[in-house]
């Protein structure tokens, strides 16, 4: 009777402590499934439209793309296939697309992936101008923008390429950094 007692109370504790372990592990593979990691999105739009206006109301950059993947560690977000427009206070707008975008978390730096193409239309006083190159950096708010990589610069007026670029597109001025070398039309 005692062997059969105490055989009872160690069943009774095993299976206990089996159920308990067992427990306290799919709480921690539901926590687990629960909690985004660092590369799952937080949320996401699909063909979104972001829009930042001036104190005036008037609008200063856009940002559209296929998809924007917004990410919790850091509040960054990546854009995929994005197009952003750089408005001008006298309306010289350009247009800058890519193949994938990573934007701060503040929105203030929007670092291009792949190719990218920057283009600013024909004004009164100011031909087209296509940039094309890879890898750029932009900031919005002063409208600046970074490449290390091959540039192309076509217009009208002339053809330039060299190696990195500072551009201030505000002012349209586009520093070619390195091995420029153009050809100017009369």
């Amino acid at each position: 009777m005692r062997l059969r007692h105490l055989t009872l109370v160690l069943v009774v504790s095993t299976v206990t402590a089996v159920s308990y372990w067992l427990s306290r592990d799919a709480e921690q593979r539901l926590e687990l499934l629960l909690t985004p990691g660092a590369l799952v999105p937080e949320l996401f739009m699909e063909d979104f439209i972001s829009m930042e206006t001036g104190p005036d109301g008037l609008p200063r950059h856009r940002l559209s793309g296929q998809r924007m993947d917004q990410y919790r560690h850091d509040g960054s977000s990546q854009v995929q296939a994005p197009v952003m427009i750089l408005h001008g206070e006298h309306g010289i707008d350009w247009t800058v697309v890519s193949e994938l975008a990573h934007v701060s978390p503040a929105g203030d730096e929007v670092y291009l992936q792949g190719e990218v193409h920057m283009a600013r239309p024909a004004g009164a006083d100011h031909p087209e101008v296509d940039i094309h190159t890879r890898d750029v950096t932009v900031w919005p708010q002063t409208r600046q923008a970074h490449s290390d990589e091959h540039v192309a610069v076509r217009s009208s007026l002339y053809h330039v390429d060299g190696t990195g670029m500072r551009a201030n597109l505000q002012t349209s001025v586009v520093e070619l950094l390195h091995d420029a070398d153009g050809t100017y039309f009369p």
